[in-house]
């Protein structure tokens, strides 16, 4: 972590400053703003604890966690915290005390709740949480999706699922890329798989455009971007690392989480009961008319709209360790839930 920037940001003047547009201070004056190390790493962030000390009991956080994204990353986190999650009044988001660009770098921060005594990652990536923990996390993503369903206000507040899949000219290039460094470890069904779901591409967008149920996604629900309560805590689960935010549908986040990032025997025994899970958390937070059936079927193109995942993670230059077992993942799901027939 860069001391020059940690002093900038720190500044009590400064940082007080920026909580008061969050939240009343009363007058109460920020004395001082100490970091501390703290056990998490960020994957294109820097992340620090941090003790405040105020002028008098108002309320206000005495700890803290700050986050300051690496240059060219985190952008859309601050515009979602101030002015979307404020609206969805939803407690699967993490507390937000304050947040801005960094003059001198152009880094994004963002000071939030510290989780750090109260919950705890839900496994070690990339071993798989147990099944009742996953169950928490998709009904915990049922009730985030349910607070922004179908919400007449959502237009026009930023990206959608539907902008990103028309934006895809490099889809095709980029297959073809792939597939050339891949040489023989693709086999032939593979290559025909994606022959397949890039001539059908274009409907395909066509057929998400009717998909039901739209609200805001995270874009990035991987199972380890959740933390949940330590035992005997009564709180909610928390969803970290809103980069990715943008209006689409709660399937996506879904086929996201199990299809693209699970191997295929856990993935085989908990897909069908989590789907099941997810829907009744969506029906006892108040969402109507949208059966389990239509779940399913909408889940099944979520899925095979992934193919398109592994490709982009190519195509933005990421390591083999994330793309590959993504490709086949994502094969092995289209597959089993036979995906490819929505082509015919």
């Amino acid at each position: 972590m860069d001391s020059l920037i940690l002093e900038r940001l720190l500044a009590p003047t400064h940082l007080g400053a920026q909580i008061s547009r969050q939240m009343k201070l009363d007058g109460a004056l920020l004395l001082s703003a100490r970091p501390e190390d703290i056990d998490a790493s960020g994957y294109l962030s820097d992340l620090v604890g941090v003790t405040l000390i105020w002028s008098e009991p108002i309320g206000a956080p005495t700890r803290a966690v700050m986050k300051i994204s690496h240059a060219g990353f985190g952008q859309p986190e601050l515009p979602f915290y101030e002015s979307i999650a404020s609206h969805l009044n939803c407690n699967v988001i993490p507390e937000f005390y304050a947040g801005g660009v960094d003059e001198t770098t152009g880094r994004t921060w963002l000071l939030m709740e510290d989780l750090s005594s109260t919950h705890e990652r839900p496994s070690d990536e990339p071993l798989p949480p147990t099944f009742s923990r996953n169950a928490s996390i998709v009904e915990a993503l049922a009730k985030f999706h349910a607070a922004g369903w179908n919400r007449n206000d959502w237009h026009d507040v930023g990206p959608t699922l539907w902008d990103r899949l028309r934006s895809s000219d490099w889809l095709e290039e980029a297959c073809h890329c792939l597939f050339a460094q891949a040489g023989d470890a693709l086999d032939d069904r593979d290559r025909d798989a994606y022959a397949r779901f890039l001539r059908g591409f274009p409907v395909l967008i066509e057929r998400a455009d009717r998909m039901q149920g739209r609200t805001l996604i995270h874009g990035d629900a991987h199972v380890w971007n959740w933390m949940l309560p330590r035992n005997g805590i009564a709180h909610s689960p928390k969803l970290i690392d809103w980069d990715g935010w943008h209006l689409g549908v709660g399937v996506w986040d879904l086929a996201y989480m199990m299809a693209t990032q699970w191997d295929r025997d856990v993935r085989q025994r908990f897909e069908i009961p989590l789907l099941e899970r997810y829907h009744a958390a969506l029906i006892d937070a108040g969402v109507t008319a949208y059966s389990r059936e239509a779940l399913q079927n909408d889940y099944r193109l979520a899925v095979l709209l992934h193919m398109r995942t592994p490709i982009a993670r190519f195509a933005r230059n990421m390591s083999a360790f994330v793309w590959w077992p993504q490709l086949t993942r994502i094969q092995h799901a289209v597959e089993d839930l036979q995906c490819l027939d929505l082509l015919d």
